[in-house]
Protein backbone atom coordinates (compact mmCIF):
# COMPACT_ATOMS: atom_id res chain seq x y z
CA UNK A 1 0.00 0.00 0.00
CA UNK A 2 1.06 3.60 -0.85
CA UNK A 3 0.44 6.49 1.55
CA UNK A 4 1.14 10.38 0.84
CA UNK A 5 3.01 12.61 3.08
CA UNK A 6 3.76 16.14 2.67
CA UNK A 7 6.16 18.43 4.85
CA UNK A 8 5.11 21.97 5.34
CA UNK A 9 7.65 24.05 3.07
CA UNK A 10 8.82 21.01 0.63
CA UNK A 11 6.80 21.17 -2.57
CA UNK A 12 7.14 17.54 -3.29
CA UNK A 13 4.38 15.05 -1.83
CA UNK A 14 6.57 11.92 -1.11
CA UNK A 15 5.07 8.52 -1.53
CA UNK A 16 5.54 6.04 1.10
CA UNK A 17 5.84 2.37 0.93
CA UNK A 18 4.20 0.23 2.85
CA UNK A 19 3.22 2.57 5.54
CA UNK A 20 0.26 2.84 8.08
CA UNK A 21 -1.13 6.44 8.44
CA UNK A 22 -1.91 5.58 12.07
CA UNK A 23 1.23 4.47 12.44
CA UNK A 24 3.48 7.10 11.48
CA UNK A 25 1.23 9.66 12.78
CA UNK A 26 1.73 7.79 16.88
CA UNK A 27 5.47 7.53 15.98
CA UNK A 28 5.51 11.40 14.99
CA UNK A 29 3.45 12.30 17.78
CA UNK A 30 5.14 10.02 20.47
CA UNK A 31 8.61 10.14 20.99
CA UNK A 32 10.04 13.89 18.90
CA UNK A 33 12.61 11.48 17.76
CA UNK A 34 13.42 11.41 13.66
CA UNK A 35 11.18 9.20 11.75
CA UNK A 36 12.72 7.13 9.15
CA UNK A 37 10.61 6.05 6.38
CA UNK A 38 10.68 4.41 2.79
CA UNK A 39 9.31 6.42 0.01
CA UNK A 40 9.67 5.12 -3.78
CA UNK A 41 8.42 8.44 -5.76
CA UNK A 42 9.82 11.08 -6.55
CA UNK A 43 13.02 9.21 -5.15
CA UNK A 44 13.62 6.01 -3.81
CA UNK A 45 15.43 5.86 -0.32
CA UNK A 46 15.16 6.39 2.89
CA UNK A 47 13.37 9.28 4.23
CA UNK A 48 14.74 10.86 7.53
CA UNK A 49 11.61 13.12 9.21
CA UNK A 50 12.09 15.56 11.99
CA UNK A 51 8.38 16.37 13.15
CA UNK A 52 10.15 18.97 15.39
CA UNK A 53 11.90 21.33 12.27
CA UNK A 54 8.96 20.23 9.92
CA UNK A 55 6.15 22.54 11.85
CA UNK A 56 3.35 20.43 10.29
CA UNK A 57 3.19 16.80 8.37
CA UNK A 58 0.18 15.93 6.54
CA UNK A 59 -0.18 12.13 6.04
CA UNK A 60 -2.48 11.30 3.26
CA UNK A 61 -4.13 7.82 1.88
CA UNK A 62 -3.12 6.41 -1.41
CA UNK A 63 -2.79 8.45 -4.35
CA UNK A 64 -5.46 9.01 -7.20
CA UNK A 65 -5.07 8.35 -10.60
CA UNK A 66 -5.72 5.67 -12.28
CA UNK A 67 -2.39 3.75 -13.74
CA UNK A 68 -0.25 5.36 -10.85
CA UNK A 69 2.36 3.27 -10.21
CA UNK A 70 5.80 3.70 -8.12
CA UNK A 71 8.69 5.39 -9.09
CA UNK A 72 11.57 7.87 -8.76
CA UNK A 73 14.76 9.14 -10.77
CA UNK A 74 16.94 6.89 -11.78
CA UNK A 75 20.27 7.79 -9.49
CA UNK A 76 23.40 6.34 -11.37
CA UNK A 77 24.99 6.86 -7.82
CA UNK A 78 23.84 7.79 -4.43
CA UNK A 79 22.58 10.92 -3.60
CA UNK A 80 21.36 12.97 -0.63
CA UNK A 81 18.19 15.42 -0.86
CA UNK A 82 18.03 17.91 1.24
CA UNK A 83 14.44 20.42 1.22
CA UNK A 84 14.41 23.22 -1.85
CA UNK A 85 12.29 25.43 -3.61
CA UNK A 86 11.58 23.04 -6.52
CA UNK A 87 11.44 19.72 -4.96
CA UNK A 88 13.45 16.95 -6.32
CA UNK A 89 13.77 16.67 -10.51
CA UNK A 90 15.61 14.40 -12.90
CA UNK A 91 18.22 17.39 -13.67
CA UNK A 92 18.35 18.20 -9.83
CA UNK A 93 17.73 15.61 -7.68
CA UNK A 94 20.00 16.42 -5.07
CA UNK A 95 23.59 16.04 -3.99
CA UNK A 96 25.62 13.54 -5.39
CA UNK A 97 27.48 11.55 -2.52
CA UNK A 98 31.47 10.39 -3.12
CA UNK A 99 31.17 6.55 -4.60
CA UNK A 100 32.50 5.30 -1.16
CA UNK A 101 29.72 7.15 1.08
CA UNK A 102 28.11 4.99 3.78
CA UNK A 103 24.73 5.79 3.49
CA UNK A 104 24.30 3.91 6.85
CA UNK A 105 26.20 6.33 9.13
CA UNK A 106 25.33 9.03 7.39
CA UNK A 107 21.54 8.58 8.20
CA UNK A 108 23.09 7.95 11.53
CA UNK A 109 24.82 11.26 11.87
CA UNK A 110 22.16 12.78 10.39
CA UNK A 111 19.89 11.51 12.88
CA UNK A 112 21.83 12.14 15.59
CA UNK A 113 22.18 15.64 14.45
CA UNK A 114 18.29 16.41 14.62
CA UNK A 115 17.72 14.67 18.04
CA UNK A 116 20.54 16.97 19.02
CA UNK A 117 20.68 19.88 17.00
CA UNK A 118 23.83 20.09 15.89
CA UNK A 119 25.54 20.13 12.70
CA UNK A 120 26.79 17.71 10.70
CA UNK A 121 29.19 17.70 7.50
CA UNK A 122 28.48 15.72 3.82
CA UNK A 123 31.11 15.22 1.63
CA UNK A 124 29.09 16.22 -2.08
CA UNK A 125 30.25 15.81 -5.58
CA UNK A 126 28.64 18.82 -8.40
CA UNK A 127 29.77 17.65 -12.06
CA UNK A 128 34.33 16.98 -12.02
CA UNK A 129 34.04 18.95 -8.34
CA UNK A 130 33.91 18.05 -4.66
CA UNK A 131 32.61 19.93 -1.61
CA UNK A 132 30.96 20.05 1.79
CA UNK A 133 27.41 20.36 2.72
CA UNK A 134 26.64 21.39 5.76
CA UNK A 135 23.49 20.87 7.65
CA UNK A 136 21.77 22.03 10.65
CA UNK A 137 20.01 19.52 12.44
CA UNK A 138 18.07 21.75 14.57
CA UNK A 139 16.26 23.05 11.67
CA UNK A 140 16.54 20.39 8.99
CA UNK A 141 13.12 18.79 8.71
CA UNK A 142 14.12 16.41 6.26
CA UNK A 143 16.64 14.04 4.56
CA UNK A 144 16.42 11.55 1.45
CA UNK A 145 19.12 9.35 1.44
CA UNK A 146 18.71 7.33 -1.83
CA UNK A 147 21.18 4.65 -3.03
CA UNK A 148 22.04 4.20 -6.12
CA UNK A 149 19.44 2.98 -9.12
CA UNK A 150 19.36 -0.83 -9.72
CA UNK A 151 19.35 -1.40 -13.28
CA UNK A 152 15.43 -2.41 -14.55
CA UNK A 153 15.28 -6.18 -16.31
CA UNK A 154 17.02 -6.59 -19.47
CA UNK A 155 14.55 -5.98 -22.68
CA UNK A 156 14.11 -8.78 -24.37
CA UNK A 157 15.73 -9.18 -27.49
Amino acid sequence: MYNVLRIEGEPASWILENAQIEEVARELGQSGRPVILEVVAPLQGRLVLSAKAAGSVALLGPPGGAGWTPGGVILPRAHLYVPSATGPTAQEPGYALAQSADLHKLEHDIVTAMRHGTMVTVGVSEGLEDGVLVLNGAALPLAVLCPPSRPGPAAPS
